[in-house]
């Protein structure tokens, strides 16, 4: 192999090694942003998460006093039935 030879070809693995380094730099770059978003979202999914579970007992609540209402409605009905039975 001849010194021209050898140089280009040196000169070509310093081109490659330039373009990989590069790409690297790109493909870091591009991991880091997917990070932070990969975060973003596992953040929002944490919140829902917590959010749905405070609906849901919000909504065991709301259950309970409909219950609750229900049942002394239904005691008023039935007094006011015989309320109306005796008048």
């Amino acid at each position: 192999m001849s010194n021209e030879e050898i140089e280009k070809m040196l000169e070509f693995i310093a081109k490659r090694q330039e373009n990989f380094s590069e790409n690297m730099e790109q493909a870091e770059a591009r991991m880091n942003r997917l990070e932070r978003a990969f975060l973003g979202l596992f953040n929002l999914t944490s919140e829902n998460s917590k959010a749905i579970k405070e609906l849901t007992e919000a909504q065991k609540r709301t259950d309970a006093q409909l219950a609750e209402t229900d049942e002394r409605l239904n005691i008023f009905i039935h007094c006011r039935a015989l309320y109306q039975r005796g008048a």
